[in-house]
């Protein structure tokens, strides 16, 4: 029986991955090693998502759509990354805001005088 890799054309901006043991066609849009950590990354999701369903139910999913799951961590990760940004957006208003209220507590500079010591 011939592998999806096999069978199916690629475009030429796409790559075959391997994600948790199932062939998937993705769009390249970076290198090999950003590649490879992204897929990582995506994996470890998928046994994150895995074990809370453990924890939560008492057993792993019974009828598990791979892809479904792919996707469901995917969208978790693209969570996060909004999530981080939220919170980095906000640390950096922080940041201004105590900069300006320092800057406002500066006195200003007084003219130069004709002073001698």
């Amino acid at each position: 029986m011939n592998s999806m890799r096999e069978t199916v054309p690629l475009a030429a901006d796409e790559v075959w991955v391997e994600i948790l043991g199932r062939d998937c066609r993705v769009l390249r849009r970076t290198d090999d090693k950003t590649l490879a950590e992204s897929v990582a990354l995506l994996e470890q999701t998928y046994r994150d998502m895995e074990r809370a369903y453990e924890l939560r139910w008492g057993g792993p999913p019974s009828t598990l759509d791979t892809t479904t799951w792919l996707l469901m961590g995917a969208l978790n990760l693209a969570h996060r990354v909004v999530r981080l940004e939220q919170e980095a957006s906000q640390q950096t208003q922080n940041l201004e805001l105590t900069l300006t209220r320092l800057l406002d507590d500066v006195p200003d500079a007084s003219p130069d005088t004709n002073e001698t010591i």
